[in-house]
């Protein structure tokens, strides 16, 4: 008997009171099973970085805005797979994760845990590691359904988005993980949309996820994330965790008896929960269990992360990578020692044994000299030294879930990078956050730049290493990093009028004054703001630097029925092998009002060897150009542009191609 099967059989031979039970979590994680006729209870833990439970130790992974960065398929299946390990292992059915919410603001608390700015990125990375997640027998949960885009004043904040921006920007990760990875849990956001609180939303969740969709798993609250009983009953939400709030018994049999729902959506609802279960179980017999708890290798998965997540902004006059006999290094700045691994919230995993950048270098360069500010304090080190590492950002205290953090650094890591700057030698800047931070006043000063995000446990060994050129780096920015934070289209429509951060989280409070948050920019987010207002980024979206050099050539455009082939030659110039991210970004005919300079369309890593080539070969589904017109996907008639480059502005090739209208269809996928 299949899991369908199954679950149907079961739910006839339950009674009512069994089947509203079944609709709400219990213990914190847990679904409540029916013991009396064998279905077992489900355990949930907490994901994004890996398995944070309180009970057993874990790998901590890189931040997923890290694996953004990797802009790598294969790495994202890796990182899935190894996730997948560790809660199976951990006898954990259901990883609440991953989030793929579009990084709108640079404050937001939680861009962390997301997979960056563009919706193709983000659905391209997501659809891997879902799969290799649900490979390993435990169910993934894709999060937060939708525009949850701050995490300041969540629960009262009402994001207000036209139809356009919903359907190509925001709703796409989540529709590639429904359509193209068959994911089997997804969860609401706290926020309202359009006026609508995301989990009580009928037009969301029956009207989108389950019909257009066509979506046949389960979909959960947040933690405390309904409030009102009767939208949520009739959203089409099946699952309250972690426990019957608006999904209390007594109320929905009160709904029943009102006519305000009927049996039959219990049954539905209860169904699923029983799918899931029996899904679940018939997985965990086909895949065998690694059964090891926290499993060794994948510190080798985290770290090949890191590797290729860290993205080198600036290398002024090849001041990287340094001599490792050479070379004495004054390490400043808070996130030297210890090195923050995580922002803070339900996607932080504690490491066991972190390691920091100072104990990262001596590991990786022990021949060279290291000087602390113990050593003599901050100045009399810098004076001593050839280079300066000045370590700044944030930590999982101040950049959380709950509350979002400023997009300029503190004042005093300001200002030592400026005494840094002025006194040593060469100044290398490394940032440790989520996110984009303010760099504009003090980034002509230093000569080297290296974002490295939330590294995980070890991913601080993989920064080291690129430091003494041991590995090439090859992330590339997931976002944009603009000038001021007033150049992102989203500034004037983040916080209301007289809105101030704050720093203790609020989690799931309705206290605060209800407020809108405007999507004003339409499709206009991110990179295409930018462009379409010819505003100069300090790092563009898609930039990442090399230790090698790459040219392309040989551009070739074929449609191919509904696609487009996109083939070139990438060549590496410079003395080092490396890996280099070639990206495709295709025009709109001018003809089109209210279109995008560009979108993001695919792309493709591959390793490059000196003085080599590769053909790259990157086919462009019709709904990667395609937009949203009058109800439905529209990829009108006329002369495409396709260009590809190093970054969002720094583009190589070019070449028109004439293509027909054409009509995506509904829930056929998206890839």
């Amino acid at each position: 008997m299949n899991a369908s099967s199954r679950a149907a059989d079961l739910l006839g031979r339950m009674s009512l009171e069994e089947k509203l039970d079944l609709l709400s979590g219990v213990d914190g994680m847990y679904t409540k099973g029916v013991p009396r006729i064998g279905v077992r209870r489900l355990r949930m833990a907490d994901a994004s970085m890996g398995l944070r439970d309180g009970e057993m130790e874990a790998t901590a992974f890189p931040a997923s805005i890290a694996l953004a960065a990797t802009w790598s398929r294969e790495r994202a299946q890796d990182y899935g797979a190894a996730v997948g390990e560790e809660f199976r292992s951990a006898g954990i059915d259901v990883v609440l994760g991953p989030g793929v919410n579009l990084y709108r603001v640079h404050e937001c608390g939680r861009n962390f845990e997301y997979l960056g700015e563009d919706p193709w990125l983000a659905a391209s990375l997501v659809v891997p590691y879902i799969r290799a997640v649900q490979a390993k027998g435990v169910a993934a949960t894709v999060k937060h359904f939708v525009c949850n885009n701050t995490d300041w004043h969540r629960c009262v904040s009402n994001s207000v988005v036209d139809e356009r921006a919903l359907r190509e920007l925001y709703f796409l990760p989540f529709e590639a993980a429904v359509c193209d990875a068959s994911v089997l849990c997804m969860m609401t956001s706290y926020n309202l949309v359009n006026g609508e609180y995301a989990g009580e939303s009928r037009r969301l969740l029956s009207d989108v996820v389950l019909g257009e969709w066509g979506f046949r798993g389960l979909i959960m609250s947040d933690w405390g994330g309904l409030w009102n009983p009767a939208p949520a009953v009739t959203s089409g939400l099946h699952l309250e965790m972690p426990e019957a709030k608006a999904f209390d018994p007594a109320a929905i049999r009160t709904m029943i008896e009102e006519g305000v729902i009927s049996q039959a959506d219990v049954d539905t609802r209860a169904l699923r929960v029983l799918e899931l279960t029996a899904r679940i179980e018939e997985l965990q017999l086909e895949i065998p269990n690694p059964n090891r708890g926290r499993i060794e290798e994948h510190a080798g998965v985290a770290l090949e992360v890191a590797r290729e997540g860290i993205v080198l902004l600036k290398n002024e006059a090849d001041a990287l990578p340094l001599e490792p006999g050479a070379t004495t290094i004054a390490a400043v700045g808070p996130a030297v020692d210890p090195t923050p691994t995580s922002g803070g919230g339900a996607a932080a995993v504690s490491a066991v044994d972190p390691v920091s950048i100072a104990e990262a270098i001596v590991a990786v360069c022990p021949q060279a000299c290291l000087l602390r500010e113990a050593d003599g304090g901050t100045d009399e080190v810098l004076s001593k030294a050839d280079a300066a590492l000045v370590c700044v950002g944030y930590d999982g205290e101040r950049e959380r879930e709950g509350c979002d953090r400023p997009f300029a650094l503190p004042p005093d890591q300001v200002e030592l990078i400026r005494r840094a700057a002025a006194v040593a030698g060469r100044t290398i800047v490394v940032i440790v956050a989520g996110g984009g931070v303010e760099m504009a006043g003090w980034a002509d000063e230093v000569d080297a730049i290296i974002h490295l995000w939330y590294p995980g446990e070890i991913g601080a060994r993989a920064l080291a290493e690129i430091l003494f050129g041991e590995v090439n780096p090859s992330g590339k920015l997931p976002v944009s990093i603009e000038r001021r934070a007033e150049d992102r289209a989203s500034a004037p429509n983040y916080l209301p009028p007289g809105g101030e951060l704050y720093e203790k989280p609020d989690y799931v409070s309705q206290d605060a004054i209800p407020y809108d948050v405007r999507y004003a920019e339409g499709v206009f987010a991110g990179y295409r703001h930018l462009d379409a207002l010819k505003i100069e980024p300090l790092f563009a979206f898609g930039h990442g630097l090399s230790y090698t050099s790459y040219s392309y050539r040989d551009l070739r455009v074929e449609p191919d029925g509904d696609r487009l082939v996109v083939t070139f030659t990438v060549t590496n110039d410079g003395e080092r092998d490396g890996k280099e991210t070639a990206q495709v970004y295709v025009r709109p005919p001018a003809a089109l009002a209210d279109s995008v300079p560009r979108r993001l369309a695919g792309f493709a890593k591959h390793l490059v060897p000196s003085g080599g080539l590769v053909e790259y070969r990157v086919e462009v589904p019709a709904r990667a150009f395609a937009s949203w017109e009058e109800g439905g996907w529209r990829r009108p008639t006329g002369r495409y542009t396709v260009e590809v480059g190093a970054s969002s502005r720094d583009l190589r090739l070019k070449a028109a191609v004439e293509l027909d209208e054409f009509r995506p269809g509904g829930a056929g996928g998206v890839l």
